[in-house]
């Protein structure tokens, strides 16, 4: 495969080898066993004179640590790969976003296949999904059930919407002229179709389906469920709080491992989506209310099975001990090397049922045995080990098998009641088991398991099947013709089973459920590297936005009668992006422009605190951090790490040097390139919509036209001064440190406004925030020492402010002409 090699021996203290070879499409490798890393960057430096704009991948044999040479491995490597093979780990930014990125959009590339892929297992007629459409004409609550989970599964609520709707009060009647799969008929032919109550494998996996479905319980209202609705419900509750774990089978529990987490999974949905009670008084007994019952799962309490509550907490409670006991029991069977009593399939899935039992009690104190006596010590189930998840998890995926799968391990049904159900769907589909976890557990604990992942990914692209279902033939030729049906079946299933719609449903859950892992990581990969902050962590808050100052958009002559920055953005980006169907098309993107010191910056990261997102900074530095020579290359690496960020609010902070105005007289070519691949740049990333992003800046004019066009951003807003109601919120905060009758500060602060009014386009406005600080300062220190407030010292004050003001003289003129160029 080598078009050629070079090699290069030298002697300094001891041999250096190095060897450049061409490899096939015009790539360069070299290869060096030298130590020391000085002259491992000379060797660099000298391929890049043999063929210069190559990239290079370094593999080093040695045992050397790079990093000990960060200066020079900037100065001569800033541009290349580096991979130590004793480590197998990269060292570098660059190769490590590559290569997770790629990881990225080969699940991508599945994903785009699932609507049409899940959609040919769809029978209308049955108002379900079918194992094999055409095969029996019967409804298949398992295939039915793990269809719909697929569709809850992607982090793109988008992806389905052209063959699903998922809006359960949608009529599928009367609302569906394109004919889409209707999750609210599903939803109501699966509740009335026929089960047994004794089977714990579908009955736990029907529940937590239809509750999943309908997490806002437009169907299991008071007013839309009828009698026979009712009772199904109600019979499925039933059975599946029958199924928890009991204390005194200790480790001969009855249930499988995986049907125990299924019923551990829908008790914890149930306890999740219910309402406690309200905090009881100072003065009252610890109590278990009558109301909490009836805010059970969110359903009707009609419905629900007397003392459900109690029971509810009582099986998490026996969930989380008795699967922490196996877990621990598993991990000390595979550390003898007990391979005989060792299961992997027990292990995931009491790991699985430990982490969502825990996590589900993790906000409550213990359950209360005697009646006001509160709760009992022993009650409380104490917060899951993380130490113990992450030795689980490690063992489990030490135990993958060479072809990315894993032993199919305890069957899903310890004892059958008929012969014949012992076959390959009697077992585990391993990519179920991997997609759970994905599913429950965090992001960061799949870090070290990466190559493990990408090997279940390889089995998924190498086993994609496809088959023709015939559906036409032609009499006279006896040709037959169907349509072809793309998926995948479980590898305990005999080899030409064809693709079924459950372990096809299982497959693209796991598959979504990785790709956001992975989308996870580089996020948060992004995000160090940047030095952004973690906001969405802590939710949205609003303390920052409400303590936020506003500004008018347009200059005014009768104060406060124009629309507000902060009137804007939470019309254009707070309220679309917190809605589901969002009645104004949300803004991306956004210019802010206006003087120094009016808060560009903290706009920004208020925003990002209001909405739960998180916030970084790009500046200049950004794009020269590999020197003026690069900056062009410089921008492609920044804004394709930006393009991976998901609910970012990005601050791009003066970086007007690299988006010049192309017509303006003297511009270099380079100025002209940067602006051109910054345009690019920029349109990309408003085009991926996974993000929003801000342009700070004190030189609109210095941009280019291309820049300022709608299209790119999609609003250009002047950020000035505080405008009028903010000067009395700060006279009001600096009033309330002193002692003042209520009368006193209500004249006080009425003249104050009105002193501000009559000066406001003259001077008063263009204070920015810390003269206003100060003039509000010096306004409360007249009253503090015992004089009345007037316009006549406020005059005066004023007066003395402006001598310092920064807003005067052309640049005042400049910031009136500023206010009229916002566009909403």
């Amino acid at each position: 495969i080598f078009a050629s090699t070079i090699f290069i021996s030298w002697k300094k203290q001891n041999l250096i080898s190095f060897y450049i070879v061409l490899l096939r499409g015009g790539y360069y490798l070299a290869i060096t066993t030298y130590k020391h890393m000085k002259f491992l960057c000379m060797s660099l430096a000298f391929a890049s004179v043999i063929a210069p704009g190559q990239t290079f991948a370094f593999i080093k044999t040695s045992n050397a640590n790079i990093g000990k040479y960060p200066t020079v491995s900037e100065r001569y490597l800033s541009s290349a790969h580096y991979a130590q093979t004793n480590q197998n780990e990269y060292s570098k930014h660059g190769s490590r976003f590559d290569k997770v990125k790629s990881f990225e959009s080969r699940l991508g590339n599945i994903e785009k296949l699932a609507p049409s892929t899940l959609a040919n297992f769809y029978e209308p007629h049955l108002k379900s999904f079918s194992v094999k459409p055409g095969d029996v004409e019967q409804l298949s609550i398992t295939s039915t059930c793990y269809a719909l989970l697929t569709l809850l599964s992607s982090s793109d609520s988008s992806l389905y919407e052209e063959i699903a709707i998922m809006d359960t009060s949608f009529h599928p009647v009367t609302d569906n002229p394109f004919n889409k799969i209707s999750v609210r008929a599903i939803v109501l032919e699966i509740l009335n179709s026929e089960w047994r109550d004794d089977d714990l494998f579908q009955v736990p996996l029907l529940l937590y389906t239809v509750l999943e479905v309908d997490k806002e319980r437009k169907l299991f209202g008071a007013n839309t469920m009828d009698e026979m609705l009712s009772s199904r419900v109600r019979q499925l509750v039933e059975s599946v709080l029958k199924a928890r774990p009991r204390r005194r089978t200790g480790s001969n529990q009855p249930l499988s491992e995986y049907i125990q987490f299924l019923c551990c999974r829908t008790f914890a949905t149930l306890y999740g989506s219910s309402t406690p009670p309200s905090d009881p008084g100072i003065n009252d007994d610890f109590r278990v209310s009558s109301e909490f019952e009836s805010s059970v799962g969110g359903i009707s309490p009609e419905i629900l099975p007397s003392g459900t509550a109690s029971q509810l907490s009582l099986a998490l409670t026996r969930c989380a001990e008795i699967s922490m006991n196996e877990l621990c029991r598993q991990l000390a069977y595979r550390s003898a090397g007990d391979v005989t009593s060792f299961d992997i399939m027990k292990l995931a899935y009491s790991l699985l049922s430990y982490v969502t039992a825990s996590a589900s009690l993790s906000c409550t104190a213990g359950r209360e045995l005697i009646r006001g006596k509160g709760p009992d010590p022993g009650t409380r189930v104490p917060t899951a080990n993380r130490q113990l998840i992450k030795a689980a998890l490690a063992a489990f995926f030490e135990e993958q098998n060479v072809d990315g799968l894993w032993n199919k391990g305890q069957p899903i049904y310890k004892s059958f009641r008929r012969s014949g159900r012992n076959v390959g769907n009697a077992f585990v589909f391993a990519t179920d088991t991997l997609g759970c976890l994905l599913q429950m557990l965090p992001h960061e604990d799949f870090r070290p398991h990466m190559d493990a992942l990408q090997k279940t990914l390889c089995w998924i692209e190498l086993h994609m099947m496809v088959e023709i279902i015939p559906d036409y033939c032609d009499p006279d030729s006896g040709q037959c013709y169907g349509k072809p049906l793309r998926g995948w079946a479980s590898p305990h299933l005999t080899p030409d089973s064809g693709p079924q719609a459950w372990s096809t449903a299982q497959v693209l859950t796991c598959v979504s459920n990785m790709r956001t892992t992975v989308r996870a990581l580089i996020h948060t990969d992004v995000l160090t590297e940047f030095k952004g902050i973690s906001l969405s962590s802590y939710g949205a808050k609003l303390a920052a936005w409400d303590r936020l100052l506003d500004t008018d958009l347009a200059a005014s002559e009768n104060c406060g009668k124009f629309r507000t920055l902060k009137e804007v953005l939470e019309a254009r980006m707070i309220e679309p992006f917190n809605s589901n169907m969002p009645s104004i098309v949300p803004a991306y993107s956004c210019i802010l422009f206006g003087p120094p010191g009016t808060a560009k910056t903290t706009i920004c990261e208020a925003l990002a605190e209001r909405m739960g997102w998180d916030f970084v900074v790009i500046d200049t530095a950004a794009f020269l951090a590999d020197g003026l020579s690069n900056v062009a290359g410089r921008i492609n690496y920044v804004f394709e790490r930006l393009q991976a960020l998901e609910k970012t609010i990005i601050l791009f902070d003066e970086i007007e040097e690299f988006c010049l105005d192309r017509e303006t007289p003297g511009l270099g070519m380079e100025s002209r390139m940067l602006t051109t691949a910054m345009l690019t740049a920029i349109n990309d990333l408003r085009r991926a919509k996974r993000s929003i992003f801000f342009l700070a800046t004190n030189r609109l004019r210095a941009f280019d036209s291309a820049i300022t066009r709608p299209g790119r951003f999609d609003m250009q807003l002047f950020v000035g001064t505080p405008n009028l109601e903010a000067r009395c919120i700060q006279f009001r905060q600096k009033l309330a440190a002193i002692s003042l009758s209520i009368e006193s500060k209500a004249k006080s602060e009425h003249t104050y406004k009105s002193f501000l009014e009559s000066v406001w386009t003259e001077d008063a406005m263009f204070m920015n925030y810390l003269e206003g600080m100060q003039f509000a300062s010096g306004c409360v220190n007249i009253l503090s020492s015992g004089l009345e407030l007037t316009n006549e010292s406020m005059a005066a004050l004023l007066e003395s402010q402006a001598v310092v003001m920064t807003v005067k003289g052309s640049v005042r003129d400049e910031y009136v002409a500023s206010m009229s160029l916002s566009r909403l």
